[in-house]
């Protein structure tokens, strides 16, 4: 059985997406703008990728997860470690090291596992090792976030960091830190800066532009208006944000949009097609071949991160739970249970009995049956062996080549160091998804390539659980002591589990869907007498089944960019040049680094407004279990 709910709209045939290049969301179109495709019913619907920036995906429930009991999140941090040892995929197929390995499962202080869990948990691997040997992906937690050791060459690391280190050589009036990071977090190529701002950037409406025309294009094109509000009324927000009066923000920016770049498929390899945004793209074009070069490494690994979010039916929960059983009292703790006392309120001593019930009574935990894969790729039907317990389902899976190498993708871009010193020696993030709507984000990539001094860095994930599944269990009235104990929630709490963490080791690729919040924690000196150090890239993919304003439409608008090196450091020359190329079009010149940085500050304290809008929302769903 599936505890997680089939979504109504899944699309299967392609989006109808209203593709000229020139007519865009904020720009021709409604900044709310979605693409529509027909459903499996033949009703056309909105064909955007779920996520969990988006209210009305959290109220329909399109960024759920099935709900997960405690054993069975145990289960995962047994497997999260497991396929952490060198040559798991291949280790796992021998016979003394798996029953070692469940031995050790078994045995474990921080989790409750079962010899079934633990056979479960072999059989589960084995199977997606063989995943693994073909993607170099392996996914543990619902939503399908993935790592890998494998996609890329660890050799890549010390080419990207020699590549990054010659844009750490800037001066100091050019570092660019998180507001809240305590000067710890450094952009080295950042996304806030000179970001789409509506009524001061340009956008071309008759062409597009490329690599190589890039700078000549510089102050070209008329400004984009600011968009009119969008049609996302009070009831398309999550109750829970309309609530707070110290929460004005809207979905929907209507002062910035972060620039994505395009990518163009050319003979199966994606090829970077307009500028990265505060990358320039004739000096900096071998970190362009670089950056392509990941992407390329990377597609199988995108195409299993994203294939949840186009089958709804992808994920099922490993352990069922059905009805509470408790096991039997004692006579002496049958004899302790509560009876009402004279003028004791009704409410009154149901707190007292619940109470006596959470001390007094254990639940019988659910245990796992045989494991059985419930959706394979095709390539893998004809290697499945003919007694499984279960008929499997063929997934419909997400191939970015095929099902949108015509069209093309875009991605943002983004380079972070962690800077820690014995003064002030940890750091880390709070929950969030990445982007506004603007961006429509639908999936990132984090990849640590150089540190020093700093102990490997964790990312955690939490997600919103399905709760359907707990209204079937069956239980006596006004007991939840089974919630508790069986799922760990209170009635009334929001179900918000913690799907685990994945350690960010050097040269390994994590991805995780905007289903999921994250946050990077463990950035903490090793020693702790001397400065350290991590440097990371970070792709994030805008949903392919729409296209948003980017760099391929709006010209650079760093005035810098305008000039030379030679012109760069003589400041004569530099204003020669300002006064003949722009003397006809002062008001076309592009931004200069003082009012950046204002605007800078300005995405950056927008960006934390809405992180905490999106946290309100992320958290507004309630746990009930039915009637009691």
């Amino acid at each position: 059985m599936f505890q997680h709910p089939a979504r109504e709209d899944t699309f299967k045939a392609p989006a109808k997406i209203v593709d000229d290049r020139f007519t865009l969301p904020g720009y021709g179109l409604p900044l709310d703008y979605a693409p529509t495709a027909a459903n499996i019913y033949g009703i056309e619907a909105r064909s955007l990728f779920p996520t969990a920036l988006d209210d009305r995906d959290i109220a329909k429930g399109y960024a759920d997860q099935p709900i997960q009991t405690l054993r069975e999140l145990g289960m995962l941090r047994v497997m999260e470690d497991i396929t952490d040892i060198e040559d798991w995929y291949r280790k796992i197929f021998l016979p003394g090291v798996a029953e070692e390995w469940k031995k050790m499962a078994v045995e474990r202080k921080d989790a409750d596992i079962t010899p079934n869990m633990a056979d479960w948990v072999v059989d589960e691997l084995q199977f997606k090792a063989i995943v693994y040997e073909r993607t170099h992906a392996v996914s543990l937690y619902n939503g399908d976030i993935t790592k890998s050791d494998l996609s890329v060459p660890r050799s890549f690391c010390d080419k990207l960091a020699e590549e990054t280190n010659k844009l750490d050589a800037v001066p100091l009036e050019l570092e660019f830190y998180n507001s809240d990071s305590n000067n710890k977090h450094c952009d080295v190529l950042p996304v806030g800066l000179y970001p789409l701002v509506y009524g001061r950037s340009r956008i071309l409406k008759d062409r597009l532009i490329g690599l190589d025309d890039a700078i000549a294009n510089a102050g070209q094109g008329e400004i984009i208006k600011c968009p009119d509000e969008t049609g996302i009324t009070r009831e398309d927000i999550a109750w829970r944000v309309t609530s707070r009066d110290d929460i004005t923000i809207r979905p929907y920016s209507r002062n910035f949009q972060m620039l994505p770049c395009d990518l163009k498929l050319e003979n199966g390899t994606w090829r970077i097609n307009s500028y990265i945004n505060n990358l320039h793209p004739t000096r900096n074009r071998r970190m362009y071949e670089l950056i392509e070069e990941f992407f390329n490494f990377t597609v199988p690994q995108w195409n299993g991160t994203l294939t949840p979010l186009k089958d709804m039916l992808h994920s099922r929960a490993r352990i069922e739970y059905r009805k509470a059983e408790y096991y039997p009292l004692s006579k002496e703790q049958e004899d302790q249970m509560p009876r009402p006392a004279p003028g004791e309120s009704a409410n009154v001593f149901d707190e007292r009995l619940e109470q006596w019930r959470m001390d007094n009574l254990t639940a019988i935990q659910p245990d796992v049956g045989k494991f059985a894969p419930w959706a394979v790729p095709p390539w893998m039907m004809a290697n499945l062996p003919p007694d499984l317990p279960t008929p499997v389902r063929i997934e419909e899976g997400v191939d970015l080549n095929k099902d949108y190498g015509e069209r093309g993708l875009q991605i943002i871009v983004r380079i972070i160091t962690a800077e820690l010193k014995p003064e002030d020696q940890s750091f880390g993030t709070d929950w969030h998804v990445e982007g506004q709507m603007n961006e429509h984000i639908c999936a990132s990539a984090f990849y640590v390539f150089d540190a020093e001094n700093v102990e490997t860095v964790r990312m955690e994930f939490r997600h919103i659980a399905e709760t359907d599944s707990l209204t079937e269990v069956v239980h006596e009235p006004n007991d939840s002591v089974w919630l508790k104990q069986v799922y760990g929630f209170d009635v009334g709490d929001s179900p918000i589990q913690h799907s685990g963490s994945i350690e960010c080791r050097l040269g390994r690729v994590v991805m995780y869907p905007s289903t999921i919040q994250h946050r990077t924690t463990g950035y903490k000196l090793t020693d702790p007498t001397k400065k350290g150090y991590t440097k990371s890239l970070i792709i994030f993919l805008v949903d392919p089944n729409i296209r948003i304003i980017s760099t391929a439409n709006v010209p650079p608008q760093r005035l810098d960019w305008t000039f030379s090196e030679d012109e760069l450091g003589d400041l004569s020359k530099s204003l020669d040049k300002l006064s003949t190329e722009f003397e006809d079009r002062k008001d076309n010149l592009p931004m200069s680094m003082s009012e950046a940085k204002v605007l800078h500050s300005e995405f950056l304290n927008e960006a934390v407004q809405f992180t905490r809008y999106q946290q309100v929302a992320f958290e507004s769903k309630v746990i009930s279990i039915g009637p009691d």
